[in-house]
């Protein structure tokens, strides 16, 4: 019993790993070809906050790619193409952590943490008219495959181990 429920648990760790490695961040587009955003930090509310902002291609990589376009507190952005979001730190651009869509229409809140600062470490940006991308193709470091194959392979291992000890 304790078996399955050490099993259990680092069957849960593996597929949150796996789900958290697949993730990078939403792609978004504008809803009537320009977006406007505000951001507010977590201690300078209700005034704009001095972060940097990037959009980046839909495309691109955050930690190796340039932004098209950079703006700090207030920012407009007109493309007909979709975009990412990232906010620039001390360890590079990061992408937006989550998202809330408000109750006025193609409005979210979305939400960057600072990685390497402990307190006031939120962001807050605004965006309008826009709405996420009908195309979400996240990019995969790992591919899904190779990583069943290995997970296939570790839980095949704990229930030899498992198996074993019994014996003795």
């Amino acid at each position: 019993m304790k078996m399955l429920l050490s099993l259990k648990l680092w069957l849960a760790v593996c597929l949150f790993a796996v789900s958290t490695a697949s993730s990078a961040g939403i792609i978004w587009e504008a809803t009537d070809g320009d977006s406007n955003f505000i951001s507010f930090g977590s201690s300078t509310f209700p005034f704009t906050s001095s972060d940097t902002f990037g959009i980046f291609a839909a495309t691109a990589d955050l930690a190796a790619d340039a932004p098209v376009y950079t703006f700090n507190g207030v920012g407009s952005f007109a493309s007909a193409s979709p975009f990412k979001l990232g906010m620039l730190t001390a360890n590079g651009w990061v992408s937006e952590a989550g998202n809330y869509e408000l109750s006025a229409p193609n409005t979210f809140l979305l939400t960057f943490v600072k990685p390497s600062v402990i307190t006031n470490n939120l962001s807050f940006l605004f965006g309008f008219d826009l709405k996420a991308a009908a195309n979400q193709n996240p990019v995969t470091s790992v591919p899904l495959p190779a990583s069943v194959w290995f997970m296939t392979s570790a839980l095949m291992g704990f229930l030899y181990i498992g198996r074993r000890k019994q014996v003795v």
